[in-house]
C-alpha cells in the first residue's frame, strides 16, 4: 500500500495588519488574484460567500490543463483563519487553509494543504493532475509571495 503524501506548511510574513491580509485571503472569490492555478471560482446552492457549509466550484490549470473542483468551506473565523475541502467525487480529497498570526503590526500567513486522499486515490490523481507535495509547495510558496507583494505594494 502506497504511503499518504505529507502535509504541506508554508507561511510568509506580511507588513500590514491581519485585516487588511484577509481582505485578499478571506474569501475564495479572490483566489484567482493570487494562485498560480485556481484562476476563478463560483458560489453553489445560493452562496454569496464563505461561511461554514457554503459550497463552490473552482475552475484551475496546469499548463493546457483544464479542470474544475466542488469546495465546502470547513472553517471560517473573519481575519484569523479560512479552510475549504475539496471534494472529487463526493469525496474529499483534501483541505486547503489560510491562517493569519498577528506579530506585531505585521502578519504571518501560514498556507496548508493536507492530503486527504486514500492510497489508492493519491496514485491515481498524482497521474492525472500530478498534485505532488513539492509541486503544491512551489504554487503555494508563488501564492503567499503573491499574497506579500499585493498586500504591501
Amino acid at each position: 500500500m502506497a504511503e499518504k503524501a505529507p502535509d504541506v506548511v508554508v507561511s510568509e510574513v506580511v507588513d500590514a495588519p491581519p485585516s487588511k491580509v484577509w481582505e485578499l485571503v478571506g474569501d475564495p472569490s479572490r483566489i484567482g488574484e493570487i494562485s498560480p492555478e485556481t484562476y476563478s471560482i463560483r458560489w453553489l446552492g445560493g452562496a454569496s460567500g464563505p461561511k461554514p457549509g457554503a459550497r463552490f466550484v473552482g475552475w484551475n490549470r496546469k499548463g493546457l490543463l483544464r479542470w474544475p473542483t466542488t469546495s465546502t468551506i470547513a472553517e471560517y473565523e473573519p481575519e484569523r483563519t479560512i479552510s475549504w475541502d475539496v471534494d472529487v467525487v463526493g469525496q474529499s480529497v483534501a483541505r486547503w487553509s489560510f491562517t493569519l498570526e498577528p506579530e506585531g503590526g505585521r502578519t504571518r500567513v501560514v498556507q496548508r494543504w493536507q492530503d486527504k486522499r486514500t492510497p489508492i486515490a493519491a496514485i491515481v490523481g498524482k497521474g492525472r493532475t500530478s498534485d505532488s507535495p513539492s509541486h503544491n509547495k512551489a504554487g503555494m510558496e508563488r501564492t503567499l509571495a503573491t499574497v506579500k507583494r499585493r498586500v504591501e505594494g
